[in-house]
């Protein structure tokens, strides 16, 4: 006759999940103390965000993370990946991994750069003047209601300029054409899988996933942070003017009236800041391609009179 079954209790040992385990409390002190930070020393819209149309969950930007890193003297060490791509185009792929102080691996994250991203990939075309004047109306209204103002001369693509006489008509914004040289971005790329792989790890480690998101794009078109530049097609060149007059409302800038901030200015605080740009060919239009988390230079612009292009995917100066 068999002899019944044993019933051995089995102890927590290294080899369990549970000996490894995190103590309790001190799971909630690390979830305090990032909430501590998040108060007491990050800043809205420096460290953290939010991005319209996705919710009230804070995004976590570089800084940030860098914050976080600092906060729990994480030390970091970086694999680069770099994939040469058809046309001289690249990607970079990175992972970033975070050690504690006592050199203890504590967490992974991964993040990809391309110049076929669109941003790096194309820039504006160039401007095309329909030969319509700029109607009154669009003078009236344009800094009350910018977003009526731009269907009144035929809505997103299209703007306001001086023909070679300084009489003002309205002009087309001409297709994306993609970058002759695609170099020019590898280093921008670079540094850009380098800082979402970044803020993956620090997500990953910190376990902040529940109080941050990833710093989901830099691009705030894809999210509903969009410019309001109207919302016509750009084959719609009515104007609700109706009249053929060429004479400039008192409104509107005079051919002799000096731009609000000089191309030279913008110029000069665009390299300051070591911000891309592209000219148009008569240099009265400028494109400018600020970081995302570069606040200060994003309201640099809105204050000197830039508009969001979801289009082209940049700040227009026009």
């Amino acid at each position: 006759m068999n002899a019944p079954a044993q019933i051995i209790p089995i102890s927590p040992t290294a080899s369990s999940l549970t000996h490894h385990a995190v103590n309790i409390s001190e799971l909630k002190a690390q979830v305090n103390l990032i909430q501590y930070v998040m108060r007491d020393v990050m800043k809205s819209g420096e460290h953290y965000g939010t991005i319209p149309g996705c919710g009230d969950k804070a995004v976590l930007l570089k800084p940030g993370a860098e914050k976080l890193m600092l906060t729990f003297r994480l030390a970091n060490d970086v694999e680069v990946e770099t994939i040469d791509m058809h046309l001289g185009h690249r990607e970079y792929r990175i992972k970033v991994t975070l050690y504690s102080p006592a050199g203890q691996r504590l967490g992974t994250g991964v993040g990809s750069c391309s110049t076929m991203e669109s941003k790096y990939r194309f820039r504006v075309g160039p401007v095309e003047l329909t030969n319509k004047p700029v109607p009154k109306e669009y003078w009236d209204i344009r800094k009350e209601n910018p977003a009526k103002a731009q269907e009144i001369i035929g809505g997103r693509g299209f703007s306001a300029k001086k023909d070679d006489s300084g009489n003002w008509k309205i002009a087309r914004q001409g297709e994306k054409v993609e970058h002759d040289n695609p170099a020019d971005f590898y280093n921008t790329c670079l540094k850009m899988a380098k800082k979402r792989g970044l803020v993956d790890a620090v997500l990953t480690s910190t376990a902040a996933s529940d109080i941050f998101t990833q710093d989901i794009e830099e691009d705030p078109d894809l999210y509903g942070q969009t410019e309001h530049n109207g919302g016509n097609s750009a084959g719609n060149t009515s104007t609700t003017s109706g009249t053929s007059q060429t004479a400039k409302p008192d409104s509107a800038p005079s051919s002799n009236e000096a731009e609000p901030v000089s191309t030279s200015e913008i110029i000069g605080y665009l390299t300051a800041k070591g911000i891309r740009m592209e000219l148009s060919a008569d240099e009265s239009e400028i494109s400018a391609f600020p970081d995302f988390n570069d606040t200060s230079a994003r309201q640099w612009l809105k204050d000197h009179g830039f508009k969001w292009d979801g289009k082209g995917k940049c700040w227009q100066y026009r």
